[in-house]
């Protein structure tokens, strides 16, 4: 006989159409009011687990908050979402979904003696195809969601295994027709063919389930109130579905870019400073776990994609802003820590500064740095020619370019480049050449790298970009500006995809900033309506690869700003978090991770999270500009001066190779080294040196720190292009081997200077 379960669980929004503090008011409410229908309802059982909200009502309501807790001991309220909250699950990266898990978990654990066993995650705008793996190895048995929705995808049943790329599977529900008012409405669709798991009570603002709805299950012979615990208990089926869960509603994709970004910068600072506290043996564990807290709380769906009002953007900001802050003191406190017993290159009164370049990342770093000294009032004002040499006596040109400050002669700024070993630091030491500053004549139509030529076209889009090295011709246009209108509202569910027309921006004119022995850069300006395009492209001495940042003034409503660029084919391969996945042609904008590989050339950008792949032209989306939390775009009132989102200045930048690199290439582009000017002394530590390295450039490292539980060294990798890899691990002196399958992540713990594999919640793997 088939079943209906009926599970109660309040969808709620700590931030949407409102701020967290009016959240935190309507939520007593709604607990107040399950805990009332648990004694007027013996059958009643209320799922519900959100760790930062249950911390509102600790702080807020602490008696309310015990009666939870017994409710929680007795089986009658479940802990029905694994994470800290129901994020938006592709613009952040794979550590935050470990995460996720790893604070939701241990605060359920902490605070209520258990662990949840799903996820429930009914309002997220698509699903990344690596979460089943990070669920299973969280402790998540089962998962539950909405969206997408059957008019985007095509589910031959609600309940299927889904499946990642490693082979990890997860139990999963599409709940279709969740929160309705009346309960019996899903009665009446029922067909009595499988059993349903079926949501209800008040949604967003918060409402527990209604006595009326509780009154209509006991009158329905085929339903019964029950848990998903229950629901999902000894459940299985031969449906497997291992796609990536992608909604057609793609404004969340697009919107607002600007909290995306600051929510990467707050990634890689926090996971900065794991990795600095380990390498200079300093605990700053509780600091770093407040930190990810402020980050998972601000991966919430509407919050990462775009669709709060515009006030909700203002503790968003201040949030990831405090753990930024707190993530890079952390950083800085402990590099100094360690930099102070490096001995220096500088012991003689010439060499005025030295540099101590550190890489956090988990490969070597060969590229482009950037540093700036400081002259008076410490030493004689200088303006003159510098470079940099190593241990070795190897000398390393430098290009003077203008320093952030505008007093000559104050202080230089100059580029150079040099390799760095993974997860470590090198010294250089600082020598004046007394070189007088000579600015070459350059054609910014023409721009001669020793490895690139590129042509600009007369109307300002770079038209034809050559490989000296091995001869490869890109034909077509790249990256050129161009808009289209955008009527959709704030979430696009009234439209499939942004109007065809392009509406193309006037060129102005080329003006060249820099020029020299190591770096190329011209600024581009565009003008389209009332709004104005800054284009900065940097070419490097003897790179595949090319710089672009872009400053955008906008003051547009109802249109959408790309980047496009030509392709030959339209299938590709894009990040995901976690991994990568292999997609063709879409109109609609897609999520975009650290990178994107197509036919001919690989991107990674720092601003744009979106992007379309239409009549072989990739769109990349800059900017969206509808109205903040607007559901009403075609009832707008022309007289009222609506909040549009993006309005004002964008800014971004992005790394453009004619090599088809993907993984390391992308991460000394997201997470470039950091500089110390250090002046003489004698150390203890070599000139270089490596803490941990791997020889596999295949494999990436996702996070090295501490165990939340012991000194012991924690790390994860995770396997990128889908072969079996036997690495060999360096941690500082040891070295492992280790051995990883297709996509796989894997989490090893160090004791005892051996390696043994634990899940995400940093517990040992059942054998």
């Amino acid at each position: 006989m088939k079943q209906m379960y009926m599970i109660g669980n309040t969808h709620f929004d700590p931030v949407w159409l409102w701020r967290w503090d009016e959240a935190m008011a309507s939520i007593r409410a709604t607990f107040r009011s399950a805990l009332d229908r648990m004694k007027e309802d013996p059958e009643f059982v209320y799922s519900f687990a959100t760790p930062p909200v249950f911390e509102w009502i600790r702080k807020t309501d602490p008696s309310l908050f015990e009666e939870i807790k017994e409710r929680v001991a007795e089986g009658r309220w479940e802990l029905g979402e694994g994470w800290w909250l129901q994020p938006d699950c592709y613009s952040a990266s794979g550590e935050s979904y470990v995460r996720q898990g790893l604070y939701g978990q241990r605060y359920l654990k902490d605070t209520f003696g258990k662990y949840a066993d799903c996820v429930f995650n009914i309002d997220s705008f698509g699903h990344s195809p690596m979460l089943p793996q990070i669920l299973k190895k969280s402790g998540i048995s089962s998962y539950c969601f909405v969206r997408p929705e059957p008019r985007h995808i095509e589910l031959e049943h609600a309940f299927f295994r889904w499946r990642s790329p490693d082979g990890s599977e997860v139990p999963t529900y599409r709940a279709y027709h969740a929160y309705r008012d009346d309960v019996r409405k899903n009665f009446e669709e029922w067909d009595g063919k499988e059993d349903a798991l079926i949501v209800f009570g008040v949604t967003d603002h918060g409402g527990a389930p209604t006595k009326e709805a509780l009154a209509a299950i006991r009158e329905n012979k085929d339903a019964h109130c029950s848990s998903i615990h229950d629901f999902f208990e000894g459940r299985t089926t031969d449906y497997v579905v291992t796609e990536e869960l992608l909604t057609g509603d793609f404004g969340p994709y697009s919107n607002y870019s600007k909290i995306k970004k600051l929510n990467r910068i707050a990634e890689h600072a926090v996971l900065n400073a794991e990795k600095s506290t380990w390498i200079s043996g300093q605990t700053e564990k509780e600091k770093l776990t407040d930190c990810w807290k402020d980050i998972l709380f601000n991966q919430f769906h509407d919050i990462l994609g775009g669709a709060c009002i515009k006030d909700a953007y203002i503790d968003a900001k201040n949030q990831l802003g405090r753990a930024i802050s707190t993530a890079n003191e952390a950083l800085h406190f402990n590099l100094q820590f360690v930099t102070k017993d490096i001995q220096m290159l500088g012991t003689n009164p010439e060499t005025i500064w030295n540099l101590v370049v550190w890489n956090l990342n988990g490969s070597p770093y060969d590229g482009y740095i950037e540093a700036e000294v400081q002259w008076a009032h410490e030493f004689p004002w200088y303006d003159k020619g510098l470079c940099l040499e190593d241990a070795e006596g190897v000398r390393y040109p430098c290009q003077i370019i203008r320093e952030k400050s505008v007093i000559p002669r104050f202080r230089s700024r100059m580029i150079f480049r040099a390799e760095i070993p993974s997860m470590g630091y090198k010294v250089f030491k600082l020598i004046k050449t007394e070189e007088e500053l000579v600015k070459p004549v350059i054609d910014p139509f023409l721009i001669e790298t020793n490895r690139l030529t590129v042509k600009f076209s007369k109307d300002g889009w770079i038209e034809s970009i050559l490989d000296k090295q091995n001869g490869k011709l890109r034909n077509g246009k790249t990256l050129y500006p161009v808009c289209y209108q955008d009527l959709g509202d704030t979430w696009c569910f009234n439209i499939e995809h942004y109007e065809e027309t392009p509406i193309f921006f006037t060129f102005e004119g080329f003006k060249v900033i820099e020029a020299g022995n190591q770096l190329t850069e011209i600024k581009g300006v565009y003008r389209m309506g009332e709004s104005k395009l800054e284009m900065y492209y940097r070419f490097y001495k003897d790179t595949a690869y090319f710089d672009l940042r872009y400053r955008v003034i906008w003051d547009e409503k109802h249109m959408v700003l790309k980047l496009e660029s030509d392709v030959q084919n339209p299938k590709h391969t894009v990040a995901v978090p976690g991994g990568a996945v292999e997609r063709g042609e879409h109109q609609a904008d897609v999520p975009l991770g650290a990178w994107i590989s197509c036919d001919r050339f690989t991107l990674t950008a720092d601003s744009v999270f979106a992007y379309s792949m239409h009549h072989n032209t990739l769109g990349l989306t800059l900017l969206r500009s509808p109205i903040y939390g607007d559901l009403r775009i075609g009832e707008l009132d022309d007289s009222i001066d609506y909040d549009i989102i993006d309005r004002g200045i964008v800014e971004g930048r992005l790394r453009f190779s004619l090599e088809k690199e993907v993984q390391h290439f992308a991460e000394a582009f997201q997470n470039p080294p950091i500089v110390i000017d250090e002046c003489n002394h004698n150390g203890s530590l070599p000139y270089e040196k490596s803490y941990f390295s791997i020889d596999d450039p295949c494999v990436d490292l996702m996070a090295l720190k501490y165990a939340e539980d012991s000194s012991d060294t924690l790390l994860r990798l995770s396997e990128s292009d889908g072969n079996h890899h036997r690495v060999t691990l360096t941690i500082v002196d040891q070295v492992h081997q280790v051995d990883l399958n297709p996509y796989e992540i894997k989490t090893l713990k160090e004791e005892n200077n051996t390696l043994i594999e634990v899940d995400m919640l940093e517990r040992t793997m059942k054998k």
